[in-house]
């Protein structure tokens, strides 16, 4: 069976939802994810089963064992493998035809313009405390006119929030400035993203570790997000509905039964938000100076 006869079957449930002429639009469009653990992964067999047909993966690590609760790559058998790889091999074996560039190193400087390359739409997958790549990729996708797409798993529950290139930008919805420590940048990062919620009242944030970039986590917070993510990324493909960017984002708990959409005017700016960046220094002494 040829490649062009497999995709069609392999995508004709999404017939009804999706139209032939809307998965052609899909099936050319190059999503680039940096990082490929708790998220990384799951957004790119997401994407694959949705039939995207590019994709441009990085990540500089390899699978560990305390990987298994969220990633999806992270099986006995890759233990210590390099994640990038694996999550081509798992998504060549959903759509053998899938187009794959791979990265194998962090993003920085010397390659970002190259892993940009083409891309469609970017979904930031980096850990909490990779700030550097973070602010660069941003940054670089705004130049290039290319939207960031990011969700938190925050606790049981995920936030999702997508940053236009026309929009507010990264460093002034969190209140970034060049010159602060990474501790500082990733404080600053955490409240933007999970400042608020029913998460705070149970989960223990003092769990959150920079020395071992540690945070407390479970796979199905992931799950949530990925799906969220999904679903931004086929409406801002096929255009369906105007697309709700930062400073508005939306958190779902499913614990809590708790869904919002939120608009936090001014960003980082915002007075209430600054109260509760105070708090959180408070809560996470670990990042507090």
């Amino acid at each position: 069976m040829d490649q062009t006869e497999y995709y069609a079957r392999a995508y004709s449930r999404n017939l009804g939802l999706i139209s032939e002429s809307e998965q052609e639009i899909l099936k050319n469009t190059r999503v680039a994810i940096p990082g490929m653990g708790g998220m990384g992964g799951l957004h790119a067999v997401t994407m694959a089963r949705t039939g995207i047909g590019k994709y441009t993966f990085a990540d500089f690590d390899t699978f560990d064992i305390h990987n298994t609760n969220r990633q999806y790559g992270a099986f006995q058998s890759t233990v210590g493998l390099p994640k990038a790889s694996i999550m081509e091999r798992f998504v060549k074996d959903i759509n053998p035809g899938a187009d794959i560039r791979v990265f194998n190193a962090a993003i920085e400087e010397s390659n970002v313009d190259a892993f940009l390359e083409d891309a469609d739409v970017v979904i930031d997958s980096l850990d909490i405390f990779a700030m550097d790549a973070r602010r660069l990729i941003y940054r670089r996708a705004r130049e290039k006119g290319i939207h960031v797409l990011f969700t938190a798993p925050i606790g049981f529950s995920a936030a999702s929030f997508i940053f236009s290139p026309t929009g507010m930008t990264c460093d002034d919805f969190f209140g970034f400035r060049d010159g602060m420590l990474n501790n500082e940048l990733v404080l600053l990062f955490l409240a933007g993203i999970a400042g608020t919620g029913p998460h705070l009242r149970y989960m223990d944030v003092k769990k959150i570790d920079p020395t071992t970039g540690g945070a407390p986590s479970v796979g199905l917070a992931c799950n949530i997000g990925s799906g969220m993510v999904a679903a931004d990324v086929v409406n801002i493909r096929l255009k369906r509905k105007p697309i709700k960017c930062i400073p508005r984002f939306v958190h779902y708990d499913p614990v809590a039964r708790y869904y919002k959409n939120h608009n936090r005017v001014w960003g980082a700016k915002n007075p209430v938000h600054r109260l509760r960046l105070r708090a959180l220094r408070r809560m996470v002494p670990a990042l507090d100076g």
